[in-house]
């Protein structure tokens, strides 16, 4: 019996040794996971920020009036960051800015007699400001919105250039290969965003386009 109490005993003295070393481990893993989780986003956001530089000095110094490098292909619900980058070439009399609005369409996708998104028609403005609707695809029509966090109606500074970012997340749809386009519109009468811009006029107020392809898998 008492040999049965020592081995007892001992058994465990050596469960806790291996549970105290197990967490120990498990403390050091999470640890270093976190810090390379960490670095990682810092690189990605560092990276992030230098292209979104190249792209502005791009847009200030090129002859393009709209800057969109094309996304590469993403997965069905992952996100993927994207900047757009838009050339002011006019000047509002009346102040230092001018107003512009941008919006993201899908026009179809390449599968014959598919739809952009289950169940609604083509083609489809599924991000930023919608022309037609004259409403803000993200506050008013989220089940469409594919483009997070883009800021979809800003100033530009008289003869100046401007880079937005935004999170591309493809929702309610299909893998497919899209057509798309950007849109640039930019207010008839020039004024600033805060000023009640003309945009009553989508024909006129039309700046620059983009025609892409995106490829969702």
């Amino acid at each position: 019996m008492l040999r049965n109490r020592r081995a007892a005993l001992e058994l465990s003295i050596t469960a806790i040794v291996v549970l105290i070393i197990a967490i120990t481990v498990l403390g050091l893993g999470i640890g270093f996971i976190k810090k390379q989780f960490e670095a990682g986003t810092e690189l990605v956001s560092k990276e992030l920020s230098n292209i979104k530089e190249q792209i502005k000095q791009q847009v200030k110094t090129g002859g393009e009036l709209l800057v969109f490098p094309e996304p590469e292909p993403v997965g069905l619900g992952k996100t993927q960051n994207v900047i757009v980058g838009v050339r002011n070439t006019v000047a509002n009399t009346g102040g230092d800015r001018v107003c512009f609005r941008v919006e993201f369409k899908c026009v179809q996708p390449f599968t014959p007699e598919e739809t952009c998104i289950v169940g609604k028609q083509n083609p489809l403005v599924i991000g930023g400001y919608d022309m037609d609707a004259q409403i803000f695809v993200q506050k008013s029509a989220q089940d469409r919105n594919w483009f997070q966090k883009l800021e979809s109606q800003f100033d530009i500074k008289n003869y100046d250039g401007e880079v937005k970012d935004a999170i591309l997340q493809v929702r309610n749809a299909r893998p497919d290969a899209y057509s798309m386009e950007v849109n640039v519109y930019k207010a008839i009468d020039d004024k600033a965003c805060a000023d009640g811009p003309d945009f009553s006029d989508k024909a006129k107020a039309l700046y620059a386009s983009k025609s892409f392809t995106l490829n969702v898998v």
